[in-house]
């Protein structure tokens, strides 16, 4: 008989941001979809793989409330993150999804691992080179991206479970390479 053991990895915690939320609703698609409420879906859908996977995952929120960007940073740090992933989706009119990293070492790695699970054509940037100017990703002190998961439009549980599951995968490596 094979026993499949999930391996636990007690210092590789993991904090998933979804963008916007409350008075803020980000992108918002013609037909009313807001940004924030995607951004959390999505968030909730890869949390589910990354806990599969063996990773202890964290939130900077798990309804639709207003999040200061500075108080983000500061709850990641709180539980003790050694990775920020934050959750976004771009504008209904962009054409291919895309990462920002920040400028802390191991960021532009895993900005370019999810980008390559994210599909050809997906963009990686530095956070400097976003349209918003500096990102607050930059103020997280350990590897931090930005992911913009596709445009701000109706997505269905089958394609939010498509792309958690493929960028799980690649987040949970790099984690644990980063933090062994």
């Amino acid at each position: 008989m094979l026993l499949m053991v999930r391996r636990q990895a007690p210092s590789a915690y993991i904090v998933l941001d979804p963008g916007h939320g409350g008075q803020d609703p980000g992108a918002v698609a013609p037909d009313g979809t807001r940004e924030a409420d995607l951004n959390l879906a999505q968030a909730l859908t890869l949390k589910e793989y990354l806990v599969a996977l063996g990773y202890r995952v964290g939130f900077t929120r798990t309804s639709d409330v207003y999040v200061p960007l500075s108080e983000r940073i500061a709850m990641a740090r709180r539980m003790g993150a050694r990775l920020f992933v934050s959750v976004h989706h771009d504008t209904p009119t962009a054409s291919r999804p895309g990462v920002y990293y920040s400028p802390h070492p191991g960021s532009e790695e895993l900005a370019r691992t999810v980008a390559a699970a994210l599909g050809e054509g997906a963009w990686v940037r530095p956070s400097s080179a976003s349209r918003f100017g500096r990102l607050y990703i930059d103020d997280f002190p350990g590897p931090a991206i930005l992911v913009e998961f596709g445009p701000t439009r109706p997505t269905s549980r089958e394609e939010r479970i498509a792309r958690a599951q493929a960028v799980a995968s690649p987040i949970a490596e790099f984690t644990r390479r980063w933090t062994a």
